[in-house]
């Protein structure tokens, strides 16, 4: 089922309430959708997932490192991250929570010799815990790689860069959103450091080649990548800027004055 948004463009808890019933086997949502700066409510819905007794599935690839993730306070039974985004790991890495209650419920889509062990009867049996879903090959290196990253973030502090993305996520919005013939696209009662914009006149794979060669660095959003919101929302490609702790507000500057003069 899909459940439709409210009036900020977020999941709508209360919709999803009155769907959920005993034929319902798992609630899966987007932390904070990859086109977007919105903040789905993770905390309302697992208070939902709770009450009705349904395993609840979180996908956190854009929420991890950029602000703190507390599974206990979300109310998430899985959590699944990548490793190369706000947390700054390697890319192909990433990693999956799972609540310790669930683990034997859940089988892995593939047997791997990392992940079971064979009983002699061309039978196996998975084991326990996590490792049932490990893998034989992996690579040492990247592992390494991700547990720095997430070594540097705890060091820094969840709570300061939560704080420090924000603001500049705020602040990045509101000074586009002065600027004469530039729309920004974020919904959400709660937005976090994803700015999506579109300047009138200009398509967005023009407006990312042009600011990269002044060095800006941004993305654009295809419809491929998110085809139910582009489909329910009839939105172009756009511009996904993504300031993160790093970032100063020189380069803020830089980014709406680059803006600006394209506009002109």
């Amino acid at each position: 089922m899909v459940v439709p948004d409210d009036e900020h463009g977020q999941l709508d808890v209360g919709a999803l309430a009155e769907l959920v019933d005993d034929r319902t086997r798992l609630i899966g949502i987007s932390h904070v959708p990859t086109d977007g700066g919105l903040v789905n409510p993770a905390a309302g819905i697992g208070r939902v997932a709770r009450a009705a007794g349904v395993p609840y599935l979180l996908d956190a690839t854009q929420s991890v490192g950029q602000f703190r993730v507390d599974v206990e306070e979300i109310g998430c039974d899985m959590l699944s991250a990548t490793g190369r985004k706000f947390l700054r790991g390697p890319r192909g890495t990433g990693f999956l929570w799972v609540r310790t209650a669930l683990l034997d419920r859940l089988d892995p889509h593939v047997v791997e010799i990392g992940a079971a062990d064979p009983d002699g009867t061309r039978g196996f049996t998975w084991k326990d815990g996590a490792a049932r879903f490990a893998t034989w090959e992996h690579s040492y290196v990247n592992v390494l790689g991700l547990s720095a990253a997430v070594g540097q973030a705890l060091d820094l502090g969840l709570d300061a860069i939560g704080a420090r993305t924000l603001a500049l996520g705020a602040a990045l919005r509101d000074r586009l959103e002065a600027l004469p013939g530039v729309t920004t696209h974020d919904r959400g009662a709660t937005r976090c450091a994803i700015v999506t914009a579109s300047v009138e006149g200009v398509p967005a794979a023009e407006v990312a080649a042009r600011l990269r060669e002044k060095g800006v660095n941004v993305s654009v959003t295809v419809p491929r990548d998110t085809q139910l919101t582009t489909e329910i929302r009839d939105l172009p490609p756009l511009v996904r800027l993504s300031p993160h702790y790093y970032n100063t507000d020189e380069e803020l500057d830089r980014a709406i004055e680059e803006l600006a003069a394209l506009r002109r």
